[in-house]
């Protein structure tokens, strides 16, 4: 995989552009594996399905509280259309009930708002673990 394909999906245009920022300036740093990524933005969930759907991303940020819908609807309607997609959860609202739902949902991590960079650098470390993972359970079948 030469350049991760990444969906930052949060309506406030703030939130994406933080977390876009954090993730050049983590590969800038030398501090993950890839250097460059792809980015696409949504504001919204129908916005997101449609990125998804016609970029299949390797890895979404998802905001739970969409204007239009529930980050956790989107959430199952993606892991249903790619599984394999790995998907960071985001909101303000981090109570027990909303990571349990999102985890049971697919999601592969949680990250609680206001987000740091050290938060986002361990999503994108487990994104790069499984990645490494399913590279060599394919290498030994």
């Amino acid at each position: 995989m030469l350049e991760p394909k990444i969906l930052l999906v949060d309506d406030v245009d703030y939130s994406r552009q933080l977390l876009r920022n954090n993730i050049i300036a983590l590969a800038n740093e030398k501090l993950l594996h890839h250097n460059t990524f792809i980015f696409f933005n949504a504001n919204c969930a129908s916005s997101a399905q449609a990125l998804f759907a016609l970029h299949q991303p390797d890895i979404v940020f998802l905001d739970i509280d969409l204007p239009d819908g529930s980050g956790i609807d989107v959430l199952k309607k993606f892991k249903i259309s790619h599984p394999q997609c790995f998907i960071a959860m985001v909101s303000g609202e981090s109570t027990l009930v909303n990571v349990k739902q999102c985890i049971e949902a697919g999601a592969a991590t949680f990250i609680a708002k206001p987000f740091t960079g050290d938060k986002i650098q361990a999503a994108l470390r487990l994104f790069e673990k499984r990645l490494k993972q399913n590279v060599n359970s394919l290498n030994t079948h």
